[in-house]
């Protein structure tokens, strides 16, 4: 899809825990022929209980968030972002996935929401080894692009819009490069990796299974195996909505991420996916 004529929106969510359904911070990045018009920045109250690993890596607390609104009070501001717009987010998977589910989670529509995701583009302009991995921070080094307040959404936001720019003026278009985003019904539920038949969910399960049949989550990722599970993320990135992939994706992106998981965190992956 061509984008040149459409408004840019680079967007970054902040979590207080690791269910994925709610937002403590949404930072907006809004530009249009190359030139950026405006930037938002909220903390929002997420009405769950913050999670002291989140705390440790954004460093919003509760207290910060006393007064703040809430995502329904805060959704009527901001909605006009995500239409007629392509939105760019590093991981997009996992901020779309985030702000869908909390819609859901209020009862509110779900737009349609076209967009563009720079870890996607990194994976297909250049391999993991060119600058050892395709996190936001060493993207970032790797281009010369200020990141002085990682994991502040707007901070975040702001780089995610540098590197899409630079993504694209380096390395040229790509006609994958942007998509609909596509939430799907969430189906029946289920015991976690069983299914009735070999569905295509089945298939994707089957080969991630086989991609980790000998990886360690809890230790740093060896280069092939990380570009391995980054393709089968690409590849499958249309299920990152629906249960149980929502989860294994998260999984998987801290993994590619150089942030190994937990003990527990690892022996739940495993569960997911029926290992």
């Amino acid at each position: 899809m061509e984008t040149q004529n459409k408004r840019i929106v680079a967007v970054d969510v902040e979590t207080p825990n690791g269910r994925d359904a709610a937002i403590c911070q949404i930072g907006v990045v809004v530009a249009e022929a190359g030139d950026i018009i405006k930037t938002e920045t909220h903390l929002v109250d997420p009405e769950v209980p913050f999670d002291p690993f989140n705390i440790a890596v954004h460093g919003i607390t509760p207290a910060d968030v006393i007064g703040a609104p809430n995502f329904p009070t805060l959704w009527p501001r901001i909605a006009q972002y995500f239409t007629d717009s392509v939105i760019v987010a590093h991981n997009a998977a996992f901020d779309l996935g985030v702000i869908t589910a909390t819609l859901e989670r209020y009862g509110i529509p779900v737009p349609e929401i076209t967009y563009c995701c720079t870890v996607q583009m990194a994976l297909r302009r250049f391999a993991r080894e060119t600058y050892g991995s395709y996190r936001l921070d060493t993207l970032c080094a790797a281009f010369d692009i200020p990141l002085d307040h990682h994991h502040d959404a707007l901070c975040d936001a702001m780089a995610c819009y540098r590197l899409y720019r630079e993504l694209l003026c380096d390395f040229g278009t790509d006609p994958r490069d942007v998509r609909p985003y596509r939430r799907k019904a969430k189906p029946a539920p289920k015991p976690a990796g069983k299914f009735t038949t070999e569905s295509e969910n089945e298939l994707s399960l089957r080969k991630l299974r086989e991609l980790l049949v000998d990886v360690e989550p809890v230790t740093f990722l060896n280069p092939g195996d990380s570009m391995a599970i980054a393709h089968w993320m690409d590849r499958n990135v249309e299920l990152s909505a629906e249960p149980p992939f929502d989860a294994i994706f998260q999984y998987l992106y801290r993994m590619i991420s150089d942030r190994p998981l937990t003990a527990a965190e690892a022996a739940d992956l495993f569960r997911l996916i029926g290992r």
